[in-house]
């Protein structure tokens, strides 16, 4: 019993290590890719400015009819390139999404390149997602 106490006193601070870098462009710009493209659009919309969220909206409504495909995708991100402003307020992440479920013509994309604009808000790295 005395061993679950300590396991149980020491969860919390594993999840805080395990999400420290969470605070990094690229690793915001991973998860925020890996959840829209795996129809997790409410987990996409936390990694979201403001005026984002509505863009993941209109996504979401569009995949509607391939979000079951969608969730059973086995996503992966690679990071090609990061660039971060001079005043260190935006960022963009270029990489490449690989598995992704294609929404018009069906099946599987090898990959599709990705480029996420990010801005710092209260220290906080958020997407800034717009449809090109």
């Amino acid at each position: 019993m005395r061993e679950f106490k300590k396991l149980f006193l020491l969860l919390p601070l594993l999840l805080l290590g395990a999400c420290s870098g969470g605070n990094k462009p690229e690793a915001v710009a991973e998860e925020f890719n890996k959840a829209l493209y795996t129809a997790d659009f409410e987990g996409a919309k936390a990694f979201c400015t403001e005026d984002s969220k509505q863009v993941v909206d209109f996504v979401a409504a569009f995949a509607s009819e391939k979000k079951d495909e969608m969730k059973k995708a086995n996503i992966k991100y690679e990071v090609k390139n990061v660039t971060i402003a001079e005043d260190g307020n935006s960022a963009d992440v270029e990489g490449v999404v690989l598995g992704s479920i294609d929404l018009e013509k069906g099946g599987v994309n090898d990959s599709v390149d990705s480029k996420v604009h990010l801005v710092k808000a209260d220290e906080k790295w958020l997407v800034e997602y717009k449809l090109k």
